[in-house]
């Protein structure tokens, strides 16, 4: 008999490069052993200094390769990666609604590394009314915090001060991941769950290998989840898997080199 294991669906965007999307969840999926499958939204060229291309997948085959899965393996766990537009969105969310005991954790991916778009500004309102109400965890960091709920967080305090304005617009969990705060020894992100604020601090390393750093959180906590392990608690496992990951990053190509996703020998 084969071993049963935990399963993740991650829905997301194609890294050429390998270091973020689809590419960084599949790895992180792996090393923590968790069964990762995907469905992808767009296929970008990309390395680690810039996206050339982005193409979008057509509508028909998101909504293919997502009941293809869905059919065949049992998922309740899914990772919302790149989205993109409003359309990717829609076909998304309307394919999803047929599947019942869903657990969402959604990186709103708005910016990548080096700067390029990879959710259409657009669709921002989009998200945050038809694609949010449906997560049961989303992970922005600062600057995205602020473009989805109007705010101007620059610094901790902020946060604490926002959770009942958070709270107007969004009833799941949020979990903002505040490295861009401050340049402190530490890094420190902010899960608001239910009505308390968990505080969770790592290390700052001195690199610039971060390249996925956001997928391969979101990727992680939706692992431990599948694993069974509490909101809190995912949250901490990720943000330790990452921290290692980028403590033992990779100097590759010439611009913001991907984090270490083997598994801890």
């Amino acid at each position: 008999m084969g071993k049963k294991v935990a399963q993740v669906l991650t829905i997301a965007g194609s890294d050429s490069g390998g270091g973020a999307g689809i590419q960084a969840d599949i790895k992180t999926l792996n090393s923590i052993s968790v069964y990762g499958s995907s469905v992808i939204t767009c296929v970008t060229a990309q390395n680690t200094k810039v996206v050339n291309e982005i193409y979008r997948i057509p509508d028909k085959t998101i909504r293919n390769q997502i009941d293809t899965v869905m059919y065949d393996l049992k998922i309740r766990n899914i990772k919302f990666g790149m989205l993109y537009d409003s359309r990717i969105m829609k076909t998304v969310i309307d394919t999803l609604k047929k599947y019942n005991n869903l657990r969402i954790v959604s990186d709103p991916v708005m910016i990548s590394k080096s700067g390029d778009f990879l959710l259409k500004e657009s669709s921002i309102d989009y998200y945050k009314k038809y694609v949010m109400p449906h997560c049961f965890l989303i992970t922005p960091n600062v600057h995205e915090a602020n473009k989805l709920f109007n705010f101007d967080i620059s610094k901790e305090k902020d946060i604490y001060n926002s959770i009942s304005k958070i709270r107007t617009i969004f009833n799941g969990n949020i979990l903002i991941k505040g490295g861009h705060l401050s340049k402190d020894r530490f890094s420190n992100d902010y899960l608001l769950c239910g009505n308390k604020i968990y505080k969770y601090s790592s290390k700052r390393y001195n690199t610039n290998n971060t390249h996925g750093t956001g997928c391969t959180l979101s990727a992680a906590i939706t692992g431990f989840l599948a694993k069974d392990y509490s909101l809190p608690n995912s949250v901490k496992k990720a943000k330790e898997f990452v921290s290692y990951g980028i403590r033992k990053s990779f100097n590759l190509g010439k611009g913001c080199g991907p984090l270490n996703h083997f598994p801890r020998s």
